[in-house]
C-alpha cells in the first residue's frame, strides 16, 4: 500500500515578502491616493491648495523649489557617467554602481517631487494648454513619464536575467524620455528667465 501522507512545509515569509513587496506597495499607494481623494473634503484640499501656493511657481519660494528639483535632476546624471567610467577598481573606490543608483534614485525623487509642487500639482496644475509659461506644463508631464519610466526600469533591473530583452527595450526609450524632458525644462527656465512666458 502507498503512503499517501502530506507533508507540509513551513511557509517562508521573508521568501513571500521579498517576492510580492513591489505589488503590496502598489496596491497599498492606490489605495491610499484613492482614500485621499474621495475621502478627504473639499475645504481640506482649499486648506493644502492654500498651503503650497507659497511654493508653486511664480513665488520666490517656488523658483526655489524649481531650481532645487532641477538641480537634483541634473545632478542625478552622476550616475550615468560613474557607470560609463568602465574602470571596475575607480568604480569600487566610488562605492560602486549599485551605491550611485540608489543614489540617483533618492535624488530624482526628491528633485521630482520638488518640482511637482512647483507646478501646483495636483491642486491647481493647469494642463489645458501644454505650450503657456514656456513649456511648463509638457515638462512637467513628460517628467511624469520619465518617473514612472525609471521605476519601471529599476524593477527590470533587480530582475534580469529574466527581463533581459524588456530591459534592452527600455533602457533607449527612457534615455529618449529623459532627454525630452531636460530640453522642455530647460526651455522653459529659459523662456521663463527671459520673460518670454
Amino acid at each position: 500500500m502507498m503512503d499517501t501522507t502530506v507533508t507540509h512545509q513551513p511557509v517562508n515569509i521573508r521568501r513571500l515578502w521579498k517576492r510580492y513587496r513591489g505589488a503590496i506597495f502598489t496596491i497599498l499607494s492606490s489605495l491610499a491616493i484613492f482614500l485621499f481623494y474621495y475621502a478627504v473634503s473639499r475645504s481640506t484640499v482649499r486648506n493644502i491648495d492654500n498651503f503650497l501656493q507659497d511654493y508653486q511657481g511664480g513665488t520666490d519660494w517656488g523658483l526655489l523649489l524649481a531650481y532645487i528639483g532641477l538641480s537634483l535632476t541634473v545632478v542625478a546624471q552622476a550616475y550615468t557617467v560613474v557607470k560609463r567610467i568602465g574602470i571596475p577598481e575607480y568604480i569600487r573606490k566610488l562605492g560602486g554602481a549599485g551605491l550611485w543608483l540608489n543614489i540617483r534614485i533618492v535624488m530624482s525623487l526628491v528633485g521630482f517631487f520638488a518640482i511637482l509642487i512647483h507646478a501646483g500639482f495636483p491642486f491647481q496644475f493647469r494642463s489645458s494648454n501644454l505650450w503657456s509659461h514656456g513649456f511648463a506644463a509638457l515638462a512637467t508631464w513628460i517628467l511624469l513619464v520619465t518617473t514612472i519610466s525609471g521605476v519601471f526600469g529599476r524593477y527590470l533591473y533587480r530582475h534580469l536575467p529574466a527581463f533581459k530583452r524588456a530591459f534592452a527595450i527600455w533602457k533607449p526609450t527612457h534615455l529618449v524620455v529623459t532627454a525630452l524632458f531636460f530640453v522642455f525644462a530647460l526651455a522653459h527656465v529659459w523662456i521663463e528667465t527671459t520673460g518670454g512666458g
